[in-house]
C-alpha cells in the first residue's frame, strides 16, 4: 500500500509481466495444428480433445482413457500418446497449468477421502510423467485440483459424467499470464 497526496492510501501500480525480465510465449496457433495432426486418431477416439480459448491452448485428456477408475496411476499404454503431446510442449517456452477434475459422484476409498484428492492427484501423476519419462521442466508447470466445480456437461448421465472425469492440459499464453504469480514468470534456477 502506497500513500497518495493528502495521505490518501493507494493501490500499487499494476505488475508488468516484462519488468526486469524478458519472457517470451510463442503463439499457439500453429501448436494447435501440429497437435491436432499428432494426435488425430486419439481424438477420432475420443481420448483427447483440443481446444483453443482465451487463456491459450487446453489439452483435454479423458480420464477414462489415461487413469483406471478411482486412481492417479497413468495407463501405461498411454505413454505414447502423451510422448507426442510432450514432443510439441517440448518445443514451447510456454507455462502450464496442469488441471485435474471429476464427476459429481463422491469417492472414497484407501487412497483418496475426496474428489478434490483424486483431481489434484492426477494432476501431480501427469506432472511428475511429464518432468520425469520426457523431461518438462518443473519450473514450467502448476497443477490445480477443481473437483466437480468446473462441470463441462451434465453430471445427470454416464456419458457427460464420462467428460468430466478429465486433465486438462493448459499451454498458457500472454494474456493468461497476467494473472500468473511473479515467480512463475521468471522462475528460480534452484533446486527444492
Amino acid at each position: 500500500m502506497m500513500h497518495g497526496p493528502g495521505g490518501r492510501k493507494t493501490l500499487p501500480p499494476p505488475r508488468k509481466i516484462n519488468d526486469n525480465r524478458e519472457l517470451k510465449v510463442v503463439e499457439l496457433q500453429t501448436s494447435l495444428r501440429l497437435l491436432s495432426a499428432e494426435l488425430e486418431k486419439e481424438i477420432k477416439e475420443g481420448k483427447i480433445q483440443l481446444n483453443m480459448e482465451a487463456r491459450g491452448l487446453v489439452v483435454s485428456l479423458r480420464a477414462a482413457a489415461f487413469f483406471p477408475s478411482g486412481e492417479a496411476t497413468i495407463t501405461p499404454a498411454m505413454y505414447p500418446t502423451i510422448e507426442k503431446l510432450a514432443d510439441v510442449i517440448g518445443k514451447l517456452p510456454n507455462p502450464l497449468r496442469l488441471e485435474g477434475h471429476t464427476d459429481n459422484r463422491p469417492i472414497s476409498n484407501d487412497r483418496f477421502h475426496s474428489n478434490w484428492e483424486l483431481s489434484a492427484a492426477r494432476s501431480i501423476a501427469m506432472l511428475e510423467l511429464l518432468n520425469e519419462r520426457y523431461n518438462v521442466p518443473r519450473e514450467r508447470m502448476a497443477i490445480v485440483g477443481y473437483a466437480d466445480i468446473a462441470a463441462i456437461a451434465s453430471n445427470d448421465t454416464e456419458e457427460g459424467r464420462a467428460k468430466n472425469r478429465r486433465v486438462d492440459i493448459v499451454i498458457l499464453n500472454e494474456p493468461a499470464l497476467q494473472e500468473e504469480p511473479a515467480a512463475v514468470l521468471a522462475p528460480h534456477k534452484g533446486k527444492g
